[in-house]
C-alpha cells in the first residue's frame, strides 16, 4: 500500500474514486437515479451569465453551485434559476431540495424562496459560517 498526498487531483484520479463510491453505493441505493442539473443563463455569443449546478438523487434536490454575474444581479436570476430547478427536480420524482452557502454568500436569499437553516458550522473556513438549508418541494 502506497499513500499519496497531492494538491493537484485530475480528472481521472475523481473518476476512478467516483466509480469506487459509486459501486459500493450501488448495494444499497439505485445509482441510476443519480443525474446532475444544469441551468444557465448565456448571452447571444453563448457566454454564461449566470447558472445552477446539482444533481437529483431518489428524491432529493441537491444544489451544488448557484451564481449570478454581477451584471445580473438584482434582476431576479438566481431565484429563475432555483425555481426552474426546483421545478425539473419536481419532474423526477423529487420531493425535498438541499443547499448549503457560506455566511458571506447567500443564506437570505435561500430563506427567501422557502429553505429553513438545519444547522450551521462556525469557523467555515476560518471566520465565516457554513449554513445548511433544506426545503420540501
Amino acid at each position: 500500500m502506497q499513500l499519496n498526498i497531492t494538491d493537484k487531483v485530475t480528472h481521472h484520479d475523481l473518476d476512478e474514486i467516483r466509480l469506487g463510491l459509486n459501486a459500493f453505493n450501488s448495494r444499497f441505493i439505485n445509482i441510476d437515479e443519480v443525474k446532475s442539473i444544469g441551468v444557465f443563463v448565456s448571452n447571444a455569443q453563448g457566454k454564461k451569465l449566470a447558472g445552477l449546478t446539482g444533481s437529483t438523487s431518489g428524491n432529493w434536490l441537491r444544489i451544488d453551485m448557484l451564481w449570478v454575474s454581477e451584471a445580473m444581479r438584482g434582476q431576479g436570476v438566481g431565484s429563475q434559476l432555483m425555481q426552474a430547478a426546483e421545478e425539473e427536480a419536481r419532474r423526477r420524482g423529487c420531493l425535498y431540495a438541499q443547499v448549503d452557502t457560506v455566511s458571506f454568500q447567500a443564506r437570505p436569499f435561500y430563506e427567501k424562496l422557502g429553505y429553513t437553516l438545519r444547522f450551521s458550522l462556525d469557523h467555515y473556513p476560518r471566520h465565516h459560517q457554513r449554513h445548511y438549508l433544506s426545503k420540501a418541494l
